[in-house]
C-alpha cells in the first residue's frame, strides 16, 4: 500500500444554494434566507490531485511496474477531498448529502474513477421488533380474552452511513446518510484515483448536495466554480 504524503487540503465552508425542483411557479422563489439554514454546516476540503508516477510508487513494485506498463496509454492522479459535518445545536436535522465529481476530457479514453476510498462504512444497528397477541375473541356468543402476549424479535444490521457510487464510471460519487445510531457529523477524508488517457487533460467538477427537513424534504446544492484540472506537467 502506498501512503503519500498529505497535500494540505484547503477547508472553506460550503454555502448551499436551493435546488427544489418540486417547487411550482405558484409557490414563488425559494426565500432569501433559506441558504442561511445551512451556513457553518458543511465544509469541504480540497479537491487535490497528485499525478502518481512510478517513481512515486517505487515503495511498491507491483504498482510501479503496473504504473509502467500502462504509461503509454494512461495516466493516474490521486485526488483527495473531505467533507465536515460541523455539529450543530439547532436548525434542521441533515437527511442526507453528497459529494459528486463529473470527469470529463477533450480527447482521449474516457476518464474513469479506477478505485474509491472509502466504498462503504456502516453503523452495525440493533433492530428489536415487539410482536403482540391477544385480541377479545368471541367464542359461541361469549367474549373471551386471551390476555395479551409479547414476543421481542431483535437482530443486527448494517446501515451505510457512507457510500461510494459509479465506481469505474465517469460521475464517481460519496452519498451520506445518518443511521439510527449516528448522526452526520465530523470529517470524512475521501480519494479516489483517476484513470484518464496519457497526455490528456482532465477536468474535475464538485457539487456538494445537502438535504433536510422544514418539515419537508429540502435540497441545496452548489458546484464548486472552479473545475480541478488533472494533467500531466512534462
Amino acid at each position: 500500500m502506498i501512503e503519500l504524503a498529505d497535500p494540505g487540503l484547503t477547508t472553506y465552508d460550503i454555502v448551499l444554494s436551493a435546488d427544489d425542483p418540486a417547487r411550482g411557479p405558484e409557490q414563488g422563489p425559494a426565500e432569501v434566507s433559506e441558504p442561511a439554514a445551512l451556513a457553518g454546516r458543511l465544509r469541504l476540503g480540497g479537491p487535490h490531485a497528485v499525478r502518481l508516477t512510478p517513481e512515486e510508487l517505487a515503495a511498491d513494485p507491483e504498482l510501479a511496474r503496473y504504473a509502467e506498463e500502462q504509461a503509454a496509454l494512461y495516466e493516474h492522479h490521486l485526488v483527495r477531498l473531505s467533507l465536515t459535518f460541523v455539529p450543530h445545536t439547532s436548525g434542521p436535522r441533515l437527511k442526507f448529502a453528497n459529494v459528486a465529481l463529473h470527469l470529463t476530457s477533450g480527447w482521449g479514453p474516457k476518464p474513469v474513477a479506477h478505485s474509491m476510498d472509502p466504498i462503504r462504512l456502516t453503523d452495525p444497528v440493533q433492530i428489536e421488533h415487539v410482536r403482540r397477541l391477544g385480541p377479545q375473541l368471541s367464542l359461541l356468543g361469549a367474549d373471551a380474552s386471551l390476555g395479551e402476549m409479547t414476543r421481542t424479535v431483535g437482530y443486527t444490521t448494517n446501515q451505510p452511513i457512507v457510500q461510494a457510487l459509479d465506481l469505474g464510471g465517469s460521475t464517481p460519487a460519496w452519498d451520506f446518510r445518518p443511521t439510527a445510531a449516528t448522526e452526520l457529523s465530523g470529517t470524512y477524508p475521501l480519494s479516489l484515483v483517476v484513470r484518464c488517457g496519457a497526455g490528456t487533460e482532465t477536468e474535475l467538477r464538485c457539487t456538494v448536495t445537502a438535504g433536510v427537513e422544514k418539515p419537508l424534504l429540502r435540497r441545496f446544492s452548489r458546484e464548486l466554480p472552479n473545475p480541478l484540472r488533472l494533467k500531466a506537467f512534462l
